[in-house]
């Protein structure tokens, strides 16, 4: 996609766009948003003629939340759903990796409107407050956090969400071992203010790579150049230098000054997990220019829609990575899937494989375990006749192939301060780690050829029942 615009009116030809006007950007839109995200397949909504706002500054919201939005955003066939589309960014990643760098360009839309020094006013766009228990109104949520590592000198672009203090300051939280973390400690550890730019409004797939986890040192922009075969255009930022996507709606430039010399209360902010985060101290992000397009889009992608509410890739994302990694250790893994039903996109995941030898399913979850542990609370290793994208056929698994005498806890294992299960005890000695359940829901091995056989539909007829009488069953 070129841009936010681009991929709106790709949702609008879909079918799966709903357009809103009136409402208030205190609560309502957070509030609709909630409300149609319940549905069991959530429209995209594009608010318009927003109360105290001018008519064409404009909120996106739940961009993400379908298999049809996630494949148009990664540039895969409409047509894949569920485990198929796991499959498809499998083979994606197994895609020779040529990084391809960003062009300058001397101007784009976002240079529309440059508003630089006093005339830089936050208050301009309709930033909600998302939640009534929402410490304030959140500009960054569906965003791309842009800084450059002050001593190996490449970009970085993540993900992390923005609070609004006053017209010309905001906060920027930042989860332990991020990359843009340990940047801005490198600026304050010289006794210097930490420079960023923040885009509010790009194409979903420019914020979806920055919430990507990609290995230290490697330029997302050069990353995603990479994925869709074409480089990002860029512009300078007019104040920090930093490049700044030419077609993004709204842009911030700024700098994160050091905690002691000014901070603010950040939050709390209603995330991913379905609790507030706790109010504590953040950098002031003290704002030195904005950048606009004309009659902008500020792109909202709520952390938490409900329980099981999917609000982007990132679970795909995980699966597929984790099932690339897998082929190269083991042998037999015929699926990988991560249930957001479990208070989050990364709680739960599922391994389904083909058992070749004794302690094969333990082999491929501590090798799961070895390769991503964030956030992660259990770890279920299913038979191939298994889908683990099922949640019911998983549960049916756990209830008659799992003996709970041999279940593994993995102790000390990677959290976040996200989580809320980290006691104050443990947050205030920084101690962010979890424990993860490893469940072992397979015929036993040893014994498999003797195991009661499954009451599973023949694939074939299944399929011939449901072409004949499918309809009369709807």
């Amino acid at each position: 996609m070129k841009d936010l615009r681009e991929y709106i009116e790709k949702v609008r030809e879909s079918g799966e766009l709903r357009v809103i006007k009136g409402a208030s950007c205190h609560l309502e839109i957070g509030a609709i948003s909630y409300l149609a995200a319940e549905s069991d397949k959530p429209p995209a909504l594009l608010f318009d003629n927003i109360n105290g706002y001018e008519p064409g500054f404009r909120v996106f919201t739940i961009p993400c939340s379908t298999d049809t939005r996630a494949a148009l955003m990664l540039g895969l066939p409409l047509q894949a759903k569920g485990l198929e589309l796991v499959k498809k960014l499998k083979e994606k990643f197994a895609e020779p990796l040529k990084l391809l760098p960003p062009v300058e360009v001397s101007k784009g839309p976002i240079t529309e409107n440059v508003h630089i020094g006093d005339e830089a006013d936050l208050f301009e766009f309709p930033t909600p407050k998302w939640q009534a228990g929402d410490g304030g109104r959140y500009i960054g949520t569906g965003d791309a956090v842009i800084m450059k590592d002050p001593d190996e000198g490449w970009i970085n672009v993540g993900a992390h969400r923005v609070q609004i203090h006053d017209k010309k300051t905001g906060t920027i939280f930042f989860e332990p071992g991020k990359h843009g973390d340990i940047i801005r400690k490198k600026y304050w550890e010289k006794g210097q203010s930490c420079p960023v730019a923040v885009t509010c409004g790009s194409d979903p797939f420019v914020v979806f790579i920055a919430g990507t986890r990609i290995p230290w040192g490697m330029p997302e922009f050069d990353y995603m150049g990479w994925w869709q075969k074409k480089p990002v255009e860029v512009i300078r930022g007019p104040i920090t230098g930093l490049p700044i996507p030419a077609h993004a709606e709204i842009a911030l430039e700024g700098e994160m000054l050091p905690l002691e010399v000014e901070s603010r209360e950040e939050g709390p902010f209603s995330e991913w997990p379905g609790t507030y985060s706790p109010k504590k101290p953040e950098s002031a992000f003290k704002i030195r220019s904005i950048l606009h397009r004309n009659e902008p889009i500020l792109l909202g992608q709520l952390p938490y829609l409900g329980p099981g509410v999917v609000q982007g890739p990132t679970y795909l994302i995980r699966a597929a990575k984790l099932w690339e990694h897998l082929d190269k250790l083991v042998p037999g893994v015929k699926g990988v899937w991560q249930f957001v039903h479990f208070g989050g996109p990364t709680r739960c995941l599922v391994i389904s494989i083909e058992q070749k030898y004794g302690g094969h399913a333990k082999q491929v979850a501590v090798a799961a375990l070895g390769y991503d542990s964030y956030n992660v609370k259990f770890v279920i290793v299913v038979d191939d006749d298994v889908d683990p994208s099922n949640l019911r056929e998983v549960l049916w698994a756990v209830g008659n192939r799992a003996d709970p005498e041999t279940f593994d806890v993995v102790r000390n294992s990677w959290a976040g301060k996200l989580d809320p299960l980290i006691s104050p005890e443990k947050r205030s000695a920084g101690d962010f780690t979890t424990s993860v359940m490893v469940i072992i829901a397979c015929k036993p091995y040893h014994w498999i050829d003797s195991f009661p056989p499954s009451v599973i539909p023949d694939p074939k007829l299944r399929e011939e029942v449901k072409q004949k009488w499918g309809p009369a069953l709807v």
